[in-house]
């Protein structure tokens, strides 16, 4: 088996994952995990799939060019046999970990708090930032943002340190900041 990554990018529409999910089986690709994306009116997607060894994997994506003529689909397939760094190979070496951010927009914010989690080798899984008009938040003239950061921190990274670094950013920007274990996070949050 040969482990692959498609990449599908398309203005949204019902049954994009319809159509993909379809040409993959067609062509005896198995789908083993799907994060997809709307935003603005576009759609994202990554399938992580595995194929039948040996498979060229030029002849795979004219195949799934083929397949999908005419949809509107942009598609990219990606060798995924174990180049580069994996982060479930490291799942047991790292703790999954929550980072809320809270408060006016600036430009500034992603950066900041990315660039903090980068100096402690920590990965960023998931990334999700909602804006609020100001009447949202009681009007003070800005936009308001909600930004929830899904991480992979490794074992070894010093805790105290990682959360201070991130509440000087917080403090320094204006914001309001939580980090909290995932499990925690999500007994916290459970409906």
């Amino acid at each position: 088996m040969r482990k692959v990554l498609v990449t599908i990018i398309s203005h949204d529409r019902p049954g994009i994952i319809y159509q993909v999910s379809r040409a993959l089986a067609d062509n005896r690709v198995t789908v083993v995990e799907v994060s997809q994306t709307t935003l603005m009116g576009e759609f994202a997607g990554l399938f992580s799939c595995v194929m039948p060894a040996p498979a060229d994997l030029d002849e795979f994506s004219r195949v799934l060019g083929r397949a999908l003529e005419g949809t509107g689909l942009a598609h990219w397939v990606t060798d995924a046999s174990g180049n580069g760094r994996s982060p479930d190979a490291d799942h047991g070496r790292h703790e999954p970990y929550v980072v809320t951010v809270r408060g006016r927009d600036r430009p500034d914010i992603i950066p900041e708090f990315s660039g903090a989690m980068a100096g402690f080798d920590v990965n960023i899984d998931n990334l999700r930032a909602v804006a609020r008009p100001p009447e949202a938040e009681g009007g003070d003239g800005g936009h308001q943002v909600l930004m929830f950061f899904e991480l992979s921190v490794p074992q070894a990274v010093n805790q105290g340190a990682f959360r201070q670094a991130l509440n000087l950013i917080a403090e320094d920007l204006g914001m309001e900041m939580s980090l909290q274990h995932r499990d925690v996070f999500e007994a916290i949050h459970r409906i």
